[in-house]
């Protein structure tokens, strides 16, 4: 079991770095992409869960290139 939990923290390791793509990751611990993608998403959950300052409004979307709403042409609920 600690074997497993060491590949844990030196893949989210290797997430936090940004070194590596997650294809590039799976390959070097012998894992999924899929993994490595489940892996991030719990980081990222952890990271909600417990930054009381975390604001889901879209401005980290849009500063990784994904752009906001208004860029989609939507400005809040029509009725």
């Amino acid at each position: 079991m600690s074997r497993i939990k060491d590949t844990i923290f030196d893949i989210q390791a290797e997430i936090e770095s940004g070194d590596l793509s997650f294809a590039e990751i799976a390959e070097r611990y012998d894992v999924t992409i899929d993994v490595v993608q489940e892996i991030f998403d719990e980081m990222i959950m952890q990271e909600v869960d417990y930054d009381p300052d975390y604001e889901d409004d879209g401005d980290a979307l849009a500063s990784a290139g994904f752009g906001t709403d208004e860029d989609y042409g939507y400005y809040g609920e029509e009725f």
